[in-house]
């Protein structure tokens, strides 16, 4: 659960791309991970936070930045176990970013049942998870085939990149 230099990349892209973050919602708290190197490739001034909300809000122009985890441990805003169904939330966000969570978590299906109605109608929904050669990190290894399943049209997704 962190933002990295890949990360932050791929979040860039999805800016240029035009994606308006909106409310934003993290699945765990994200740590912020960059390296002092990273800042001089990413042109951008060193943070030295914790976690990554100070550079999420500057750089992605998110109207609001939540974070959903299991614990209080990291301060999120929303505590809950996603092995069971979110059913007291009727908040939705504009965007939900995971970049690190669903790999631990031990009901997958609901996992992901839980992420897709955290995410608006017109909404994005970014994951960055383990594909292979991770042993040993989490339960889960995600083939693409799985996210072309299940954000596909017949679904209600469209425009999923891997």
């Amino acid at each position: 659960m962190a933002l990295t230099f890949h990360t932050f990349k791929f979040l860039e892209k999805l800016r240029n791309n035009n994606l308006n973050f909106g409310e934003t919602l993290t699945i765990g708290r994200l740590n912020n991970l960059l390296e002092k190197e990273d800042y001089k490739r990413l042109n951008i001034p060193i943070n030295q936070d914790v976690y990554a909300d100070k550079l999420l809000k500057q750089h992605f122009n998110l109207s609001s930045l939540n974070a959903l985890d299991y614990s209080s441990f990291e301060d999120a805003d929303i505590i809950h176990d996603l092995n069971v169904p979110l059913e007291n939330s009727k908040k939705q966000f504009d965007t939900v970013v995971d970049f690190g969570t669903t790999e631990h978590v031990f009901n997958v299906t609901e996992c992901l049942k839980n992420i897709s109605n955290l995410c608006k109608v017109k909404g994005c929904i970014v994951h960055c998870l383990p594909a292979n050669n991770n042993c040993g990190h989490g339960f889960w290894q995600f083939s693409p085939e799985l996210f072309f399943s299940i954000y596909n049209d017949k679904n209600g997704f469209n425009e999923t990149e891997i």
